[in-house]
């Protein structure tokens, strides 16, 4: 009896699309080891252009000030390195200009190497990209840092903001980057901070997103004014009255991107909360940022969202509202704005794991880079055109029936999709066919605890009308569409524990009794003419080797071949890989990719090996239009790209950053311009929402 549990496989699809992809501009630290999460702009070298600096770890584990000098077009050159000595355990605090010359200079902290006394150092732009020795202030003060001129002498303050006592500690610029004693407000305060004159009085204030502190002028501060928001904190007019209002993130109203505006007085108003993911805004006191994105006279802002690996935009209205923008996958840890490549237009520079991505605006608040939206409960994803407005849909397959179903999500035509619409059927994965010829895709999935596979007929629309289930009793695994018995209609080939069935279609949407094959353990499958004899063959994947059927034309196959596949573990799929007019194949093995050279008569050559750290699903297309077939391969928290020679030989992948999560994918021209895109579907263990990344083929 052919009975199998219900297995979450892929469909792989072998097809021919244009371009390769192009992820934002990606720079990396030269010991390839991020120091503590610190993220700085300026004009460290003094050329004109923007640099960005961060902190780095050498191969002696000694801490660095790693300035990547900007070109002045959205590249970097070659790192500047200046070596942090005196202190252990280093931090870097805070940049900004403490001794007037014009150029940003650095603030750390760490302990005296000899006596372990708190300290912190200041090192002092020299003006080629480098910094000073540091000068030491012993303090047994650690916590986060701001600068600004607090006493009003026109020098510029360090503030130091310990965590609960001694609370906000004020040290006055001498202007040459020494500090005098420091002055204390004892309040309570937390670990995030931004400045801004709140009140109008001509005295910076502080604000730690829970609470408000009116400056006095003199270094010390007020009571605190509650706000009510948490981590990252940001400051700007969010409603153009020329008062400095308030953005938060964090935990505060259920892990909402918080917006106050401001009384005037030193008070604010909550006036709206964007739920935009877990802990958005939240990344290491640096999650938000606010500049004119979106090019016109209102402020935006850029949110990262950490666990997803994400950046969501909130596009100013100018009345202190704010349109949920546009969502670009990348890692994250903090945040920078900047005009990075001198067009005009601002773009966002994102700390990653071992160095930074740059991507570059467009002026309009969107970047050219890939961009993500959520999306409802799915473990697969197909694109096609379901409702015949030229534009490439896509299908989130859920198999769990717990309140969200399967979904059309329809495109936009700009790489984003609308609203879920439901579908009848529920399912891990499914297939894309028209099985009735009406000219309308129609769905075919392995059906849930009753078994067998069900159709769900396209109405043209989008929407889709639950039509027959076939083999019914049968728990089908993965489905192949071809045309088995040569008489025009698309008929199924279905995995399930006797092996593989094959449901030859009447071209009404109905299918005949299954046609067992006899073999067996069939899990992962691909279709394809592996002996040039005009028939559709089957090739299977398990057990160390792959075994072929080859087809008779009338739906029933010859007796099993088989060509060893060492390793070979997971998906299938086929491609003449070498240019000589037999089908190659491609599995995934345990650590990375097997490829088999055909012989063309269903047979293969041993397997040679292409590495990639788990993989989990992948496809054969030409990516970058060069006749040579390619490959797309998919895991968690990673999309690589890996160009083919042409010959059953690869390149080193190409690496794009994703969120982590189960995944599947699916390639079209999402966004119409003629270029291969990728929609990447992520879920995180049993969360009921997914997320939807569309990575955009830039063309070159």
């Amino acid at each position: 009896m052919r009975i199998a549990p219900l297995m979450l496989v892929l469909c792989l699809l072998v097809g021919l699309a244009q371009a390769q992809f192009i992820p934002e501009k990606s720079f990396t630290l030269p010991g390839g080891t991020l120091g503590n999460h610190f993220l700085a702009k300026g004009d460290f070298n003094h050329d004109g252009k923007l640099d960005v600096l961060f902190p780095g770890t050498n191969a002696s584990a000694q801490q660095e000030l790693v300035v990547f000098p900007g070109n002045g077009s959205g590249g970097f050159g070659a790192p500047i390195v200046t070596a942090i000595t005196g202190l252990n355990s280093v931090q870097i605090e805070v940049a900004g200009d403490l001794n007037g010359d014009g150029i940003p200079d650095v603030v750390i902290t760490g302990t005296d190497p000899i006596q372990g006394i708190a300290e912190i150092g200041v090192m002092l732009a020299d003006g080629t990209g480098k910094f000073k020795a540091p000068v030491f202030t012993r303090s047994s003060l650690a916590g986060l840092m701001v600068l600004g001129d607090f006493t009003g002498d026109g020098k510029i303050d360090l503030v130091v903001l310990e965590p609960g006592i001694p609370g906000i500690n004020v040290f006055p610029g001498k202007g040459d980057g020494t500090f005098g004693s420091p002055v204390n407000s004892p309040y309570i305060i937390s670990r995030c901070a931004a400045v801004g004159d709140f009140n109008k009085d001509g005295k910076l204030d502080l604000t730690t997103g829970e609470s408000v502190f009116l400056g006095n002028g003199d270094g010390t501060f007020q009571a605190p004014i509650a706000l009510g928001g948490s981590c990252d904190v940001a400051v700007g007019d969010f409603n153009n009255d020329g008062f400095p209002d308030i953005v938060t993130g964090g935990l505060a109203f259920g892990n909402a991107t918080s917006i106050f505006l401001s009384e005037g007085n030193g008070k604010f108003t909550n006036v709206a909360n964007y739920s935009l993911g877990y802990l958005t805004g939240y990344a290491s006191g640096r999650g938000l940022t606010i500049a004119k994105f979106s090019g016109g006279t209102n402020f935006d802002i850029a949110v990262a969202n950490p666990p997803d690996n994400d950046v969501t935009m909130l596009l100013g209205n100018g009345d202190g509202t704010f349109t949920i923008g546009k969502t670009f996958a990348v890692s994250t840890f903090g945040l920078l704005s900047g005009d990075f490549n001198g067009d005009g237009k601002v773009d966002l520079a994102v700390q990653t794991h071992s160095g930074f991505s740059v991507l570059l605006g467009k002026g309009d608040g969107t970047f050219s880079a890939q961009m993500t939206q959520g999306g409802q409960l799915g473990e697969a994803i197909r694109l096609s055109d379901f409702n015949g407005d030229g534009k490439v849909d896509a299908i989130e397959f859920n198999p769990r029936g717990d309140g969200y179903s399967s979904a059309v999500l329809l495109g936009n035509s700009d790489g984003t999709f609308g609203a879920p619409i439901p579908m009848p059927c529920l399912a891990s994965t499914g297939v894309v066919g028209d099985f009735n010829g009406d000219k309308k895709p129609d769905i075919a999935i392995s059906a849930g605890s009753g078994g067998g596979v069900e159709i769900c007929l396209g109405n043209g629309d989008g929407t889709f009308t639950a039509g027959g289930v076939f083999d019914a009793g049968v728990q089908h695994g993965q489905l192949l569409v071809g045309d088995f018995n040569h008489d025009g209609k698309l008929d199924i080939a279905a995995t399930d524990v006797g092996g593989v069935s094959i449901l030859l279609g009447n071209g009404d949407g109905t299918f005949k009794s299954a046609i067992p094959t006899g073999a067996s353990n069939f899990a992962n499958i691909a279709t394809g003419d592996f002996n040039h004899d005009g028939k559709l063959d089957i090739a299977a994947n398990s057990n160390n080797e792959i075994t072929v059927l080859l087809g008779k034309g009338d739906g029933t196959f010859q007796a099993p071949i088989t060509s060893p596949n060492l390793n070979g573990i997971g998906a299938l799929a086929a491609g003449d890989l070498n240019g000589d007019g037999s089908l190659d194949l491609v599995s995934i093995s345990s650590n990375g990719m097997n490829i088999l050279l055909g012989n063309g008569d269903g047979t293969f050559k041993a397997p040679t090996f292409v590495k990639v750290f788990g993989p989990t699903s992948f496809q054969i297309r030409d990516v970058n239009a060069d006749g040579k077939l390619d490959l797309i391969v998919a895991g968690p928290s990673f999309l690589d790209v890996i160009l083919g020679n042409g010959n059953g030989t690869f390149q080193a992948p190409k690496n794009f950053p994703a969120p982590q999560g189960t995944v599947s994918f699916a390639a079209a021209d999402i966004n119409g311009d003629g270029l291969l895109d990728v929609a990447y579907l992520v879920r995180i263990g049993t969360a009921k929402f997914g997320t939807l990344t569309v990575y955009l083929n830039q063309g070159h």
